[in-house]
C-alpha cells in the first residue's frame, strides 16, 4: 500500500489492491459498559455516551466462543477526517506522502449508532481452531506456517466468507465500518486509538520490526478509549461494509504499516476477499439490548 516494501511482502502472499485502486474509489460513500479511560479527557468522552446504555454491562463473555466483548454505548461520535486536515497531518507532522487510499476517507461528520458489543481482541487461532473442529470448516490458508499459528495470534489467511461463517457460528456478526471506527476512536474525534499524537510503540506496525502478527492484547497502551485492543496495526480487520463496487471495507492497518496508515479513519480493500492474506484478520460484534 504505502511503498514497494509493502507490495513485495503483501503481494507475494495474496495480492493487495494497490493505491491506484483506491484512486478510482476516492470520495465514495457507502451504501449502507462504560468507557475505560484515564482521567484526562474523560469528561469529553463521557459526553458522547448515551444514558440508554447505562443498564447494559460494560463487558460480557460471548457464550459460544467465550470471547470477551466490550460495550460501545449508544450515541454520537466523530466519523471520518477532513481532507485538508489529513493532508496537513500526513505531510507536515508525519513527514509522509499522501497516498490514494487516504483520499477515500469519509469527510469528518457526526454519526449516531445504537449500542453494540465488539470483541475486545481479534479472533485468535485458538478460537478459530475450535470453530473448525466443531463445524468442519476449511482450515486457514497459512495453517502450515508456524510464524502465523501461535494460539494467541490473530487468525489470518481467512476471507470474508470464513469470517462471516465464524461469526454466525458464534451467534455474532462482523462490525460495520461505522461501528468499527467508533469502537476504535471513541467520541472525542481522536486520530488514533490512543489519542492525537503519533507513537510507533503503541501498535504492532512496521517500526516495531516484527513483520508478523503478535499475540492479541500485547500492547495495552494502544487500546481504544473503550478498552478494545489492537485496532491499530497487527492485522487489518474485515467489516461488513462495502464500497459502491461491492468490494469489502477493511480497517486498522497491520504489522506492515505506519502511523499514517493506522489512523482510525483510514479504509481500504483487499484484492482477494476469499483467501485473505497474512496481514488480514477479523473480530466480531453483536447488537446490544438491555438486560431483562
Amino acid at each position: 500500500m504505502r511503498d514497494p516494501l509493502f507490495f513485495r511482502i503483501a503481494s507475494a502472499v495474496s495480492g493487495a489492491r494497490p493505491a491506484s485502486f483506491a484512486a478510482g474509489v476516492a470520495g465514495r460513500k457507502q451504501s449502507h459498559g462504560r468507557p475505560f479511560l484515564a482521567a484526562a479527557g474523560a469528561l469529553a468522552f463521557l459526553a458522547g455516551c448515551s444514558a440508554a446504555s447505562a443498564d447494559l454491562p460494560a463487558r460480557i463473555v460471548a457464550p459460544k466462543d467465550q470471547a470477551e466483548m466490550v460495550l460501545i454505548p449508544a450515541g454520537q461520535f466523530t466519523y471520518g477526517m477532513n481532507r485538508a486536515e489529513m493532508k496537513t497531518l500526513v505531510t507536515q507532522t508525519l513527514k509522509e506522502k499522501v497516498v490514494d487510499i487516504y483520499l477515500a476517507e469519509h469527510p469528518k461528520q457526526q454519526k449516531s449508532l445504537k449500542a453494540f458489543y465488539i470483541d475486545k481482541f481479534e479472533v485468535t487461532n485458538e478460537k478459530y481452531a475450535r470453530f473448525v473442529k466443531e463445524t468442519g470448516h476449511r482450515l486457514p490458508r497459512y495453517g502450515d506456517y508456524p510464524q502465523f499459528n501461535g494460539k494467541r495470534q490473530p487468525v489470518v489467511g481467512v476471507g470474508w466468507a470464513d469470517a462471516e461463517t465464524y461469526c454466525r457460528w458464534a451467534n455474532k456478526r462482523l462490525p460495520t465500518e461505522e461501528e468499527w471506527e467508533k469502537a476504535a476512536r471513541g467520541t472525542d474525534g481522536r486520530i488514533w486509538t490512543w489519542g492525537n499524537k503519533p507513537d510507533d510503540m503503541k501498535y504492532n506496525g512496521r517500526k516495531r520490526g516484527y513483520y508478523a502478527p503478535i499475540n492479541v492484547g500485547n500492547i495495552p497502551s494502544g487500546d481504544s478509549p473503550y478498552g478494545v485492543s489492537d485496532m491499530a496495526g497487527n492485522v487489518w480487520e474485515m467489516t461488513s461494509s462495502r464500497w459502491d463496487d461491492q468490494s469489502r471495507v477493511m480497517k486498522g492497518g497491520s504489522f506492515l504499516n505506519t502511523n499514517a496508515d493506522v489512523r482510525a479513519s483510514v479504509r481500504w480493500a483487499a484484492a482477494d476477499e476469499d483467501k485473505g492474506a497474512n496481514w488480514l484478520g477479523f473480530r466480531c460484534a453483536m447488537d446490544a439490548a438491555p438486560l431483562k
